[in-house]
């Protein structure tokens, strides 16, 4: 992204508009006057294009170029809601099977899946912060999700990404993987420990888990249990899918 300094009045309209403050002012003086320009600082932008999606520029100053060069177009395809992965062909930073489980049935009672999400609006995250993760879930034994857009950028035997991708800031991007059942709590232990003592950015850990026929899970139950040894304390969050189909001849 960039501002048109020919078109762009000054109005400031845009800065507050930013998920990560790369909108500001960048001040010019000479010997007679003082004035000052809109401008988008080039790294710390992550192409999310929200500064233009929201249209609050009325002179239409907000602009992209017409092709973003590799490797920072990757940081349009983890920012921008709108971007399709050119690896998976879907939209967004991770995958509909970590919430609904009903493609390829990943999580299973014997399996538990993880998700980490480094980075966040305000605070964004670089490839070279989530590398540190992936590397450590390889330490860890886990499975990761062969259709998550990271999976792509990859050597899944030791969870190092591309070195020309490191230095790509986002908004945020997310590692998936499983995990055997008995070894979820230990992990997630290890994941916290980590992240707390390596990772200069915010992160975010989800535990997936299918439910048995009482609505539990055994995984859950066991963390309950030990929660006050471990400082965790779990918040379910459920998601129901309805299908609504007809077969032929309109009946459902």
């Amino acid at each position: 992204m960039y501002i048109d300094q020919d078109l762009c009045e000054r109005c400031m309209d845009c800065i507050p508009v930013c998920p990560v403050g790369a909108i500001g002012i960048e001040e010019t003086k000479c010997a007679r006057h003082f004035s000052f320009r809109v401008v988008i600082d080039y790294e710390t932008c992550v192409e999310c294009g929200v500064c233009r999606r929201l249209k609050k520029c009325p002179q239409k100053a907000i602009k992209q170029v017409e092709d973003i060069p590799y490797p920072r177009i990757l940081r349009a395809a983890f920012s921008d809601p709108t971007f399709r992965h050119a690896s998976t062909a879907v939209l967004g930073r991770g995958t509909e099977e970590m919430k609904t489980n009903d493609v390829k049935n990943e999580f299973t009672r014997d399996n538990v899946g993880f998700s980490v999400e480094v980075g966040r609006p305000g605070v964004g995250a670089y490839f070279r912060d989530l590398q540190k993760v992936t590397m450590k879930v390889v330490a860890l034994g886990g499975d990761f999700a062969s259709y998550n857009p990271v999976v792509a950028l990859m050597d899944k035997s030791t969870g190092a990404l591309q070195e020309e991708v490191l230095d790509e800031k986002v908004l945020s991007a997310i590692a998936e993987f499983v995990v055997p059942r008995d070894k979820a709590l230990k992990v997630l232990a290890d994941l916290v420990a980590f992240i707390n003592a390596e990772l200069e950015s915010v992160a975010t850990i989800s535990v997936i888990a299918r439910n048995e026929v009482d609505g539990g899970h055994a995984f859950l139950r066991k963390l309950k249990v030990h929660g006050k040894v471990h400082g965790y304390v779990p918040y379910p969050n459920g998601k129901v899918n309805l299908g609504i189909a007809a077969l032929k001849g309109g009946k459902p």
